[in-house]
């Protein structure tokens, strides 16, 4: 392949340019961006150097690390070496070329870890040589005009780098560690800049590595807290792998929002502010005392240290945005300042994170300059996080706000105190409170040590925590407490053997012996609900229509319930003053010839009535009385049943002369008759008919009664 001498005369960008190729003696015009200028090389992937106990490690892995990496170094000299349109042609086409390049920030150790290679004679000067061409090439790919001849369109580079992910923000994340040196900042500054001005779409990205990174500080605190949770304590090396990956982590993002502070709003939306006091507080404290139990003498430490200096810096700058704005004035400065001082209260829950952060960054200036230069400001928030963070040191100037001056205080008839009214905690606090306030005093100076040890030494010395932590220091401790366990947690007493004491209710679970249970309480609050609806409330719309209450109301309402009530004195002998006026009192009805339903004929009368007038009978005997005599419905019922008995030719239901008279034998009904084709009599043709007629009295043949009475019952759909 070969082409006539490079030349832009026009100055035209490489976007535009075409170049002649000559190939099998023809020549052919072809874009300065093409395929066909690309060198087919295989390039070769770095790799890390072989590292131990924090040292390099001697013997054949490293010195197949020199061979490679000498490759590796060949490899981006050419790149570097090849004209503006093969370069570009070769990254754009040849996808080895930006692989190996990440290859190298993604694995080369971070700049804090730069003192062990400075160490070792054979790997320095070739992790240096690598680690200045990376970045050379790097900073080739976001140029966007070498020469008069050799540029490109600033619109065409951008959208070049972020369709073809040449550069792309985890590469940009990558390279925050690894060149975050003091030397190397203003470069990076240089490079985030232009990358971030060629293409607008890499903001997006941002808010999403910003998001993972929230969510790997999440991450680290669950494995931390699971591990206290399930009384494990990780060994050595886990512990160290979380100490470097948390410092890398903190490091990263301090150094993002440090060499590019656009970067903040972003930050600020996704409220990074209380992820970092959190985990601060929760998490790098815990691991610094796990570390510490393991050896404490440990270089992890120092890293944990670094790493909590880190995220410091990186609040402040976060919220110093918010300042930045208030500084501006106008109008638009009240909504900047109240979310500076919202932030400041929300972090009030961490207080370890609280007075870190005001022992590097103090308050009082900023607090100060707040109240001098934003008008509106709510002065009784502004007074309320100058004491939780400055202890209330100099303060007296932040109180009451307006109140600063004797001529406002006379003015507004206000008693200004000299000195802010500070609240005393000792004062408000429960023993149990101070007690674990103490605690906390020790374990601040001593983390090494358990609570339930530092218990047992403030129970000692009469809870006053300096003697306890001299004593602790000098080695004067008693000797039952000098051969006690140092980590000793506290255990505290449990509320569910002080319940049963109290109670005598053995509290399973939370719910035994609360306001709502129903097996050891008689009466409970609210309401126990079973099933559908509430109690005394129709279940379903079938029951709501078919209401029957007002009925049970006319029941309850009648007059008869006065005088349900009887009253339990009263004498033996048998008070019969009443029965003359109920005899008297009560009438006969008539017999009209209107009423249908007399059931008793005039024999019957005279054997019941003896002597009583025709045509009248007892209002018993009446089918539509309220309620008749047994006595008479069963002789009636008695009557019909020996009644039907004699008309189907039955005894009396006894023997003879018992019933009244004898009984007669049931004729004997022929129904068989002669042989067929003899003819039949009709005696027997009629047996025939009333057998047939009448099976339901004998066998199981009463079929369609019975199909009648469920149809009736809406058994079967009609």
């Amino acid at each position: 392949m070969a082409f006539t001498v490079f030349k832009n005369e026009k100055k035209l960008p490489l976007n535009e340019l075409t170049l002649q190729l000559e190939e099998g003696g023809s020549k052919r015009s072809l874009p300065a961006l093409h395929e066909k200028w690309s060198e087919p090389r295989v390039f070769t992937r770095y790799v890390p150097f072989p590292f131990k106990a924090g040292a390099v490690e001697e013997g054949p892995a490293l010195e197949q690390w020199i061979a490679e990496t000498g490759w590796f170094i060949k490899d981006l000299r050419w790149l570097l070496g090849l004209e503006h349109f093969r370069f570009w042609s070769t990254m754009v086409h040849n996808r080895g070329a930006i692989e190996t390049v990440i290859s190298f920030t993604q694995t080369a150790i971070p700049y804090y870890l730069a003192g062990v290679v400075r160490g070792a004679a054979t790997v320095y000067p070739l992790y240096s040589e690598a680690h200045r061409l990376t970045i050379q090439v790097i900073c080739r790919l976001v140029t966007q005009k070498e020469s008069d001849q050799c540029w490109l369109a600033k619109e065409f580079l951008g959208d070049l780098l972020y369709r073809h992910y040449l550069v792309s923000v985890p590469l940009l994340v990558e390279l925050l560690p690894v060149y975050g040196c003091a030397d190397n900042k203003p470069l990076l500054t240089r490079l985030l800049q232009t990358v971030f001005k060629l293409q607008p779409k890499y903001v997006q990205d941002l808010s999403v590595a910003v998001k993972f990174l929230q969510e790997t500080f999440k991450t680290i605190q669950r494995q931390i807290e699971s591990d206290r949770i399930e009384g494990q304590v990780a060994n050595a090396a886990t512990l160290n792998d979380l100490a470097v990956y948390t410092l890398d982590c903190c490091t990263t993002l301090a150094l993002l929002v440090e060499l590019y502070p656009d970067c903040r709003p972003v930050c600020a939306d996704l409220g990074l502010e209380q992820s970092i006091s959190g985990f601060y507080d929760n998490t790098l404290v815990l691991l610094y005392k796990n570390v510490f139990t393991m050896d404490n003498e440990s270089p992890y430490l120092t890293y944990l240290n670094a790493a909590r200096r880190d995220l410091l810096a990186a609040f402040r700058a976060i919220v110093q945005l918010q300042l930045e704005k208030a500084r501006e004035g106008g109008p638009n400065s009240l909504n900047p300042a109240d979310k500076f001082l919202c932030i400041l209260t929300e972090c009030l829950s961490e207080p370890i994170f609280v007075r870190d952060y005001q022992r590097h960054y103090p308050l009082d200036e900023d607090l100060h300059e707040l109240k001098q230069t934003v008008s509106g400001l709510d002065h009784f928030k502004l007074d309320f996080v100058a004491s939780a963070y400055c202890g209330g040191e100099e303060n007296g100037k932040l109180t009451n706000g307006h109140a600063s001056s004797d001529s406002d205080a006379e003015e507004e008839d206000v008693v200004v105190p000299k000195e802010p009214a500070v609240a005393r905690s000792d004062v408000e606090l429960t023993p149990e409170q101070k007690v674990e306030a103490d605690v906390r005093k020790v374990l601040d100076v001593l983390p090494h040590l358990g609570d339930g040890y530092v218990r047992k030494i403030l129970k000692r010395y009469g809870d006053d925590p300096e003697q306890a932590i001299a004593a602790i220091l000098e080695g004067n401790l008693p000797p039952d407490l000098a051969e006690a366990d140092p980590a000793e947690p506290y255990i505290p007493p449990d509320v569910k053997d002080r319940f049963f004491v109290e109670t005598g209710i053995e509290r399973l679970n939370i719910y035994d012996g609360d306001e709502l249970d129903v097996l050891t309480r008689d009466t409970v609050r609210g309401v126990i609900k079973r099933g559908k609806g509430m109690p005394g409330q129709p279940r379903n719309m079938r029951e709501m229509l078919d209401d029957k209450s007002h009925v049970r109301e006319m029941k309850t309402r009648t007059r008869y319930q006065e005088y349900q009530i009887v009253c339990d004195e009263y004498d033996d002998e048998y008070d019969d003053s009443f029965d003359a006026m109920a005899d008297s009192e009560s009438k006969k009805i008539r017999l009209t010839k209107e009423m249908r339903n007399a059931l008793v004929d005039e024999e019957e009368e005279d054997e019941e009535g003896g002597g009583e007038e025709e045509g009248e009978f007892q209002p018993s005997k009446k089918p539509l009385d309220f309620c008749e005599n047994p006595e008479v419905v069963r002789a009636r019922y008695e009557e019909r049943r020996r009644s039907k008995q004699q008309a189907r030719g039955g005894g009396a239901g006894g023997p003879s002369g018992s019933g009244g008279g004898g009984g007669q034998q049931a004729p004997e009904r022929d129904v068989v008759g002669k042989a067929k084709g003899q003819g039949q009599d009709k005696a027997v043709l009629q047996n025939r008919k009333h057998k047939n007629e009448n099976k339901a009295a004998k066998g199981n043949h009463n079929r369609k009664a019975g199909a009648t009475f469920k149809r009736n019952k809406g058994m079967i759909p009609s």
